[in-house]
C-alpha cells in the first residue's frame, strides 16, 4: 500500500503560556466505522519533518480504540497501525499513511479519527516431488506476461510448505509462482482477493521435457508458451519464419503455444511430453491497415493511457492481447497490419509489456464482436470508461 504523505490539521483544544508535554489524542475506527479496539502502536519523533521513519513512542488504545499520548515538542508521524483478524491472524486491518504530526506549545491536540482498511491476503501451499515433501526450496512470484520475478520469494519448511504475505491487494488478483530448478520450472497460479487467501500446490516432475516445434510462417515469428489454465505468457522465443525450435525445460502437463507473426495469430494446444514435433503454420495472406478513433465516456482527465490499448482477438482463436495497438489520449488507434480474416475488436485496460510485445489485459469491452477485415478499414466506436477501466 502507498504511504501517503498529508499533515494532519491539529486541532488545539487548550493553549498553554509554558511549552511543554502536550497531550495528544484520538480514535481509532475499523474498515466498518466501529470501535476499532485494542491496538498497540508507536509514534515516530522525527529528526525532520520529512523523515518517515524516527524514535518509537509505543501507544496502546483502550476498548473503544481511543488513545492519549504525551508527547514533546517537534514533529511526529503515526507508524504503521495494524489489527490481526480474530480468526486468522495473518488477514489484518491496516493504516499505513505515516501523517506529519506537529506538536508546537499548545497543551493538547486532538487527531481526530485514524480509520483501518482492511487490506493484505496470503498464498500458502506444498511442493512435492512424487508425493514426497521437498523442503529448502525457493518458491517465488512471478509476471505472467513478464516472465520476471517480482523479487517476493519464499523457502519451503520441512514438509515442503511455503506461505507468503500480500499486503497492496485491492481486489481480485492473479498470483503465479514458479519452483525454478536446473533442467526447468514447474508454475502454479491461483486467485487471491481482499482478505481471500489463496493456495498452490506445486508437484515437481521425475523429469522436464523439451518440445521440438516446426514453424513455418509469413516473417519473423514470436512464439509464446503458458499453461493452458493461464492466458499469459510465461514464456517467449523468437524465430525465424521457417524455424525447427526446441523448448527445452517444461514441466508436464497441457500448454498453449500462441505464435504471432506480421499481423496474425494462431494457438495450438500442445501436450508435454509431446510424442512428436509440434507443427505451427501461420498462412502468407493479405495484411490490411485498421484505424479508427474512440468517444469514451466518463473518463477522468488524469486517466493514465499507458494502460489502454485496443486488441484484435481472431474470431474463436484464444485469448487477446497478442494483437493490440496504443490509445492515444485523443482516443485514436492504429493497426498498421492485420491478417485478413474475422477478428473481435475490444477496448481494454491493462500492462503493456513492450520486451514481450504484450498487453496484459484486465478488463475489457467489445467495440465489435464480428469484424471481417478484407480492406483497410477506418472505424470509430464509443466507449464508457467504466465498462473497460476499475
Amino acid at each position: 500500500m502507498p504511504r501517503v504523505i498529508r499533515i494532519l490539521l491539529l486541532l488545539p483544544v487548550l493553549a498553554s503560556v509554558a511549552v511543554a508535554d502536550a497531550d495528544v489524542f484520538g480514535q481509532i475506527v475499523d474498515s466498518e466505522n466501529r470501535d476499532g479496539g485494542v491496538i498497540d502502536f508507536a509514534f515516530l519523533k522525527l529528526k525532520a519533518p520529512e523523515d518517515l521513519d524516527g524514535d518509537p513512542v509505543a501507544v496502546k488504545t483502550d476498548r473503544t480504540g481511543r488513545f492519549t499520548v504525551k508527547l514533546a515538542p517537534g514533529a511526529y508521524r503515526v507508524g504503521d497501525l495494524r489489527k490481526p483478524q480474530e480468526k486468522d491472524a495473518r488477514l489484518f486491518e491496516a493504516n499505513y499513511a505515516r501523517d506529519l504530526i506537529e506538536v508546537g506549545s499548545d497543551a493538547m491536540y486532538d487527531l481526530g479519527i485514524l480509520r483501518l482498511e482492511k487490506t493484505g491476503t496470503y498464498l500458502k501451499g506444498r511442493v512435492t516431488r512424487g508425493g514426497k515433501a521437498v523442503p529448502a526450496v525457493d518458491v517465488e512470484v512471478f509476471v505472467p506476461g513478464a516472465a520476471v520475478p517480482t523479487g517476493q520469494r519464499v523457502s519451503t519448511d520441512s514438509a515442503g510448505a511455503y506461505e507468503m504475505q500480500f499486503n497492496d491487494v485491492r481486489g481480485r488478483q492473479r498470483v503465479a509462482v514458479r519452483v525454478e530448478e536446473k533442467d526447468g520450472c514447474t508454475f502454479g497460479a491461483a486467485d487471491v482477493d481482499l482478505w481471500k487467501p489463496g493456495a498452490v500446490d506445486l508437484a515437481l516432475p521425475e523429469k522436464y521435457h523439451e518440445v521440438q516445434i516446426d514453424l513455418k510462417t509469413p516473417g519473423e515469428t514470436w512464439m509464446y508458451l503458458h499453461p493452458s489454465s493461464d492466458p499469459a505468457p510465461y514464456y517467449m522465443y523468437k524465430a525465424g519464419q521457417t524455424s525447427k525450435v526446441t523448448v527445452p525445460g517444461l514441466s508436464p502437463g497441457p500448454w498453449v503455444l500462441t505464435a504471432v507473426s506480421n499481423g496474425a495469430q494462431v494457438n495450438v494446444e500442445l501436450a508435454v511430453p509431446a510424442a512428436a514435433p509440434v507443427a505451427v503454420a501461420i498462412p502468407a495472406v493479405a495484411r490490411h491497415r485498421l484505424s479508427g478513433k474512440i468517444a469514451i465516456s466518463g473518463l477522468p482527465r488524469e486517466a493514465d493511457f499507458r494502460g489502454m490499448a485496443v486488441t484484435a482477438r481472431p474470431a474463436g482463436e484464444g485469448p487477446a492481447g497478442y494483437l493490440w495497438t496504443r490509445l492515444g489520449r485523443d482516443g485514436a488507434y492504429a493497426f498498421e497490419g492485420l491478417a485478413a480474416g474475422r477478428y473481435e475488436l475490444s477496448i481494454a485496460s491493462g500492462t503493456p509489456f513492450d520486451t514481450m510485445r504484450y498487453f496484459q489485459v484486465r478488463r475489457s469491452a467489445v467495440l465489435q464482436s464480428v469484424l471481417e477485415l478484407s480492406a483497410p478499414r477506418t472505424l470509430e466506436f464509443t466507449a464508457r470508461a467504466g465498462d473497460f477501466t476499475e
